[in-house]
């Protein structure tokens, strides 16, 4: 397989083009900035994890087009990157394994904590490049995450929420959905954010309860996502 690399960062801004009459020039002109919902979870995970000791092990899954695992490692955590496809970057405290989310190679309860951040809505669809799967991969994944993640360790989780959904993408979750995925977990904080389009066609995100997150309904793309933060019950 080829590799093509992409960082999906936080932020992305459009350009367009215009004429400058002071240097009688064309020049590149901010014509949009928006903000996908990278910007709320990498903060919540960095954060999530502030309180756990500079050496523990955390596993980060997905890591293909993000960030994350360099800012972890950044910060002295011992980091594991991991993801179906190949990972190009290298940092100190950091080091990549490629392979399935559905047969980890890592032995039972190594990890201190572990990331899934915008990944296992993803697992077994083949938007990717993945393998297809039937549709409880997901699920199968979350046992796999709990056998390599210590006994109360953390686990810190991120998918879109809404009406249920499965797309041609990812899979959408409603509470029912979201309980079946935390089976063996104990969620000690959970939180929703919702994207709002502003007229400029500029884009934010707010918190809001769990109630208004029921109801997101999706045509394209992410429109809200819940965050959270649970622990392995033993």
């Amino acid at each position: 397989m080829e590799d093509s690399f992409f960082i999906n960062h936080p932020i992305f801004l459009k350009y367009k083009r215009r004429f400058d009459w002071r240097s009688f020039k064309r020049k590149p002109f901010i014509k949009k900035a928006l903000l996908n919902e990278r910007i709320i979870e990498i903060p919540f995970a960095i954060n999530a994890l502030a309180g756990m000791a500079r050496d523990s092990k955390i596993l980060d899954l997905g890591c293909m087009e993000s960030v994350l695992p360099l800012f972890l490692s950044g910060l002295g955590f011992q980091v594991t990157g991991f993801d179906f496809r190949r990972y190009p970057y290298q940092a100190p405290n950091f080091k990549f394994v490629q392979g399935s989310i559905l047969d980890l190679p890592f032995s039972k309860g190594f990890f201190n904590a572990i990331t899934c951040v915008s990944t296992i809505e993803h697992i077994g669809i083949g938007f990717y490049s993945d393998p297809k799967e039937n549709m409880s991969s997901d699920v199968k994944a979350m046992l796999e995450i709990r056998r390599v993640l210590k006994p109360a360790g953390l686990l810190i989780l991120t998918v879109p929420f809404g009406r249920a959904l499965i797309n041609n993408q990812q899979r959408i979750y409603d509470k029912q959905g979201l309980d079946r995925l935390m089976d063996g977990f104990s969620v000690n904080t959970i939180k929703f954010f919702k994207n709002h389009q502003v007229s400029s066609g500029n884009n934010y995100w707010e918190e809001i309860s769990l109630q208004q997150a029921a109801s997101a309904s999706y045509t394209s793309g992410t429109e809200c996502i819940c965050c959270l933060s649970a622990l392995r019950i033993n």
